[in-house]
């Protein structure tokens, strides 16, 4: 239910695009549920826009394609009701977005972990330039040297941080915490029960799930395997801690 939070930025830009050109305005039905999901959380219905997207849930993988993003609500009728199998899992999706669109969204996300990632890099820069010119003596004597350094510093510091924030899992971090937020509204017994088993058949798939490779073409580059198992371990452990937290 948090594709977006698992997508790389590129892909994020390629769904936006398809929903820029293919949006057309929900049903009733789905309409009524969001409007619904939304004033439990705290937010205006009046003040989005609701739209079905057709083919939407093909970026989203085994994901329930819902999403609350800016003034929008999102959702791939077509593909939605047999994703999410029950109207217990399909209510908690949109209880999940709702909440994340409340706190910000990806919008949010995007920025903070940009700037954690420029504030790291920024104070390692200045750190090797301030440290090097009082220690060594020879980036006083070549200061286009020394700020070539800092730089370096920098940079490599940027990517380190980035990195260290994909394997820490802070975007599985936030969706957690969207969940538990969202589980606090669900209002429905029986819904518990319908986001339990949706949820344990989805670390069933997950953990049978492999990389797609095609006859006669060489095995995919280490580091893309590295990056699949990764991913796949970091959402299986979200939706463990959501098993967790309806369990509690």
């Amino acid at each position: 239910m948090d594709a977006l939070y698992l997508l790389s930025k590129a892909q994020f830009h390629q769904v936006a695009t398809h929903i820029s050109l293919y949006h057309e305005d929900a049903s009733p039905g789905y309409r009524s549920l969001a409007e619904d999901c939304l004033r439990l959380v705290g937010l205006n219905p009046s003040r989005y826009v609701y739209w079905n997207i057709p083919n939407m849930g093909t970026y989203f993988g085994k994901t329930v394609p819902v999403d609350v993003h800016g003034g929008h609500v999102l959702v791939d009728e077509a593909s939605a009701g047999p994703a999410a199998a029950s109207f217990g899992v399909l209510r908690y999706a949109y209880l999940s977005a709702a909440v994340r669109a409340k706190e910000g969204g990806r919008w949010r996300y995007d920025f903070m972990t940009m700037n954690v990632t420029l504030g790291v890099g920024a104070a390692a820069g200045f750190a090797a330039l301030s440290v090097g010119r009082k220690r060594w003596t020879w980036m006083r004597r070549h200061p286009v040297g020394g700020l070539a350094v800092s730089l370096l510093v920098f940079l490599t510091a940027t990517v380190a941080s980035r990195q260290a924030i994909r394997v820490l899992g802070v975007g599985v971090v936030t969706a957690h915490n969207s969940h538990k937020k969202a589980l606090t509204r669900l209002n429905c017994a029986d819904c518990f029960d319908d986001v339990n088993s949706y949820t344990a058949q989805q670390v069933e798939e997950l953990q049978k799930q492999e990389l797609p490779r095609q006859p006669g073409m060489p095995p995919p580059p280490e580091e893309f395997v590295r990056r699949f198992e990764r991913g796949t371990q970091l959402q299986v452990k979200l939706l463990q801690a959501d098993i967790d937290e309806v369990r509690a």
